[in-house]
C-alpha cells in the first residue's frame, strides 16, 4: 500500500511539474536530480540492505552497542563521501555548464542520512514506522510544496530542487524522532559503541552492488541523455515516459510482495511444484492486467500524454510506447529475479542484473545522440529483455522449473 502511495504521489507531482515547467526546464531538473540520486548511491542510499541486515543481526544478539557503532560509522561514511560527491557534482556542473548542480548538493547527504535511519528502524523490526516517512511523508511534502510554488508562480528547476530538499529534511527529522524506539528503555548514551569493522568492510561492496544496480538502471537513461544529448526536453520526455510506464509494471511489484513469503516457505519444505504453480497463476493474472492497461496506452499514447502532461509533451509518444512494451515483457516473465534471490541464488540474480545494465547503457549510448528519448527507451527495453532471459535460463538450470512462468505451472525437469 505504501509503495503504491509513493508511486501515485510521485506520478501526480510529475504531472504538476511537467505542466508548469515545460519540457526544457523540467528536463534540466530531471537531469540534475538523477545525477544527484546517482551520486547518493555510494554515499549511503545503496547501503540499505546492508544496514538493515546488520541492525537486525545486532538486535538478535541484544547488542545495542553494535547498532550504535553502525550508526557512528554510517554517519562518518556519509560525511566523508558526501564531500567527494559534492566535488564531483560541482565538476560535472562546470563541465556541462549546468549551474543547477550546485543547488543539488544538499540532496545527496540528506538522501543518505534518510536511508540510514530508515533501515536501522526497519532492522529492529519496526517495518511500518521505517517505511511511511520515506514512502508517504516525503512525496506528500514534496507534492504540497510544488503545488504551493506553482500557485504562487514561483516554480522553477531551482525551487523544485529546494522543495525536494525540504521534503527530505522533514523526512529525516521524523525518522530521528522515530529512531528513539531503538533506545527506549535503555541508557543509550552510556552504551559504549562497538565496531565490527572487518566484517562490515568485507560485506559492504557486495551489498552496495546488490542494492545499487537497480537504482543505476533506473537513473542511467536520464543521466546519459543529459550528458550526450543537447536537448533537455528529451530528458523530460524519457522521465515522464518511464514514470507512466512504471504504472504498467506495478502488477509485478504486487506479485513480488504477495509471492515472496509463500515461495520462501514452500522452498524450505522442498515443495517446488507448489512454488511454480503459484508463480504461474499469479504471473498470468498480473500479465493480463498489465496487457490490458498497456494496450490502452499503446493505442492512444498521444491522448494519454496530452491529457496528463499537456500538448508540449506529445512528442514523447514513441518513447512511452517502447517503455510500456518493456514493462509488459517484464511482468510476463514473472518473478524470476525474486525466485533466484529467495532460493539462495542471489549472486546469479546480481550477475543477470549487471549484464542487463551493461547492455542497456551500451545501447543507450549508441542511440541517444540521434534518437534522444526513444534511443534511451530502446536501451531500457533491450536491457530488460536480456536481464529477464538470463534470469529465466538460471531458474530453469538451477530450479528445474519452466523458462516462462506465464505458460507453465508444471515442473519441467
Amino acid at each position: 500500500m505504501l509503495k503504491f502511495s509513493s508511486l501515485l504521489l510521485g506520478f501526480v507531482t510529475s504531472i504538476v511539474m511537467a505542466r508548469e515547467l515545460g519540457p526544457e526546464a523540467f528536463g534540466r531538473y530531471v537531469f540534475i536530480f538523477s545525477l544527484a540520486s546517482l551520486a547518493a548511491l555510494p554515499v549511503g542510499t545503496a547501503l540499505n540492505q546492508f544496514v538493515m541486515r546488520e541492525t537486525a543481526r545486532a538486535r538478535a544478539k541484544g547488542a545495542n552497542s553494535l547498532i550504535k557503532g553502525l550508526l557512528i560509522r554510517g554517519h562518518l561514511w556519509i560525511l566523508s563521501s558526501s564531500l567527494i560527491a559534492f566535488f564531483l557534482m560541482w565538476l560535472v556542473g562546470n563541465l556541462l555548464n549546468n549551474k543547477l548542480a550546485q543547488w543539488a548538493f544538499l540532496i545527496i547527504p540528506l538522501m543518505a542520512l534518510t536511508a540510514l535511519r530508515s533501515e536501522v528502524i526497519r532492522g529492529v523490526g519496526l517495518i511500518l514506522k521505517s517505511q511511511w516517512p520515506d514512502m508517504a511523508l516525503r512525496p506528500l511534502v514534496f507534492l504540497a510544496t510544488v503545488c504551493a510554488l506553482a500557485m504562487l508562480d514561483r516554480l522553477t528547476p531551482i525551487s523544485a530542487l529546494l522543495a525536494y530538499t525540504l521534503a527530505l529534511s522533514v523526512t529525516f527529522i521524523t525518522l530521528l524522532f522515530l529512531s528513539r524506539q531503538i533506545t527506549r528503555g535503555t541508557d543509550y548514551r552510556q552504551i559504549e559503541p562497538q565496531f565490527d569493522d572487518a566484517r562490515w568492510l568485507t560485506l559492504l561492496p557486495w551489498f552496495m552492488a546488490l542494492s545499487g544496480l537497480g537504482a543505476v538502471s533506473t537513473l542511467s537513461g536520464s543521466v546519459i541523455l543529459g550528458v550526450f544529448n543537447s536537448d533537455p526536453s528529451e530528458v523530460a520526455a524519457f522521465q515522464l515516459s518511464l514514470s507512466f510506464a512504471a504504472l504498467i509494471g506495478l502488477p509485478l511489484v504486487v506479485v513480488n510482495l504477495v509471492i515472496g513469503p509463500q515461495i520462501t516457505s514452500w522452498w524450505e519444505k522442498g515443495d517446488k511444484a507448489a512454488c511454480i504453480d503459484l508463480a504461474a497463476k499469479i504471473t498470468g493474472a498480473a500479465t493480463a492486467v498489465s496487457v490490458l492497461a498497456g494496450t490502452v496506452v499503446l493505442c492512444f499514447p498521444d491522448v494519454i500524454l496530452r491529457s496528463f502532461y499537456g500538448e508540449d509533451f506529445v512528442f514523447a509518444l514513441r518513447s512511452l510506447q517502447i517503455l510500456v512494451v518493456s514493462q509488459i515483457i517484464n511482468v510476463a516473465f514473472g518473478p524470476v529475479g525474486l525466485v533466484l534471490t529467495l532460493c539462495g541464488l542471489e549472486r546469479k540474480a546480481l550477475t543477470g542484473q549487471a549484464i542487463g545494465l551493461v547492455v542497456s547503457v551500451a545501447v543507450s549510448l549508441m542511440l541517444v545522440d540521434t534518437w534522444g528519448a526513444m534511443g534511451a527507451a530502446i536501451g531500457v527495453l533491450t536491457g530488460l529483455v536480456v536481464w529477464n532471459v538470463w534470469m529465466a535460463v538460471r531458474v530453469k538450470h538451477h530450479w528445474g522449473g519452466p523458462y516462462f512462468f506465464l505458460l507453465s505451472g508444471r515442473v519441467l525437469s
